[in-house]
């Protein structure tokens, strides 16, 4: 089968004659129809790779849509023919067949195109990330890219009562306001403007992943507001916070992460129940389409984002990707 391999700092390359992995235990084998490219994680892969030990330890491909072609003893869920999306899975999805554990597999509807399946490898991390937003809360969502769209949706659905998207970019910020958000503040990234939106949300969500946003979102919550890691600091793995202003506070925070199988498998499901309503707008999300073999063209597309640079450091870029939110990537 035709896979790209990720092999070096930005050197990745397409095998064409790659084995097609074999299920074992509670293993599911699916023909990939589409992968979409993580903004953060494959993105941080691509340019760190060697740099970060992270990035060369998680799966450069891992959003996908597609269908069953075999499963492994003891699978139950799925069967092959089935349509599903996958998150996590344990072989790259930037290929022509992907293996994936059977607890990271979802029914996909007939209803939903591939392309836009495979975004709904997000769903489950915003599923868990807003596990803590209650009907009612003001809610603030620092980065509207992709997972921060989601987040939006998944907050609305909760119950929130007042939604406001906050981004470097004013085209991501109208899509926020068509996918839901109340009110909308174009920043610049600094700490100052940041600080500017407001201090009396109950829940402050930073789908971002940068020392500055994380810190931004303390200042953002009422007192025993929650704050949310939803964005991934991949490029910046050490944040440093006051914690005598946590403190004072009394913050409530938690992770997007779902560090156990029970909390995975919970997530999961409820993305699977979720994933054929028009109220998660992935046709907003899609913005771009791309052949197996154009993988290069779509991370060069992608790499022109200020995320991917340490946040004191220089940028050559001062915002994200122009009118860019997912790209699909289908062999």
């Amino acid at each position: 089968m035709r896979r790209y391999e990720l092999v070096g700092r930005r050197d990745i390359r397409l095998v064409a004659d790659a084995p097609v992995p074999e299920p074992g235990p509670l293993e599911v084998l699916v023909r990939v129809r589409a992968c979409t490219v993580c903004n953060r994680s494959d993105l941080a892969y691509y340019h760190y790779y060697g740099l970060r030990e992270h990035c060369a330890q998680g799966c450069y491909g891992h959003e996908i849509a597609g269908v069953v072609e075999a499963v492994g003893p003891g699978v139950t869920r799925v069967a092959p023919g089935q349509r599903v999306f996958v998150r996590t899975p344990l072989t790259t999805g930037y290929a022509e067949f992907a293996l994936a554990r059977e607890i990271a597999v979802g029914a996909l509807p007939d209803a939903v195109p591939f392309e836009q399946g495979a975004i709904l490898q997000l769903l489950p991390l915003a599923v868990h990330a807003t596990r803590g937003v209650r009907l009612g809360d003001r809610v603030a969502i620092v980065g509207q890219g992709p997972v921060g769209l989601m987040a939006l949706r998944m907050a609305a659905l909760r119950g929130a009562s007042h939604l406001t998207a906050v981004d470097l970019d004013d085209w991501r910020l109208e899509r926020s306001a068509l996918l839901g958000a109340d009110s909308t503040r174009r920043v610049d990234g600094s700490a100052a403007q940041l600080a500017d939106v407001g201090a009396d949300f109950d829940v402050a969500v930073d789908a971002v992943g940068t020392p500055t946003t994380l810190n931004a979102c303390v200042g953002l919550v009422r007192q025993n507001g929650l704050v949310v890691m939803l964005g991934t600091h991949h490029v910046d793995t050490h944040v440093t916070v006051d914690l005598v202003t946590w403190e004072r506070k009394g913050l409530r925070v938690h992770s997007s992460a779902e560090p156990v199988d029970t909390a995975r498998a919970e997530a999961m499901r409820t993305a699977e129940r979720l994933s054929g309503t028009r109220e998660l707008h992935l046709p907003e999300i899609l913005t771009h389409t791309y052949a197996l073999e154009e993988l290069p063209k779509a991370m060069e597309q992608l790499s022109a984002s200020r995320a991917l640079y340490p946040d004191a450091g220089e940028s050559p870029y001062d915002g994200p990707p122009r009118e860019t939110l997912k790209v699909a990537i289908v062999p």
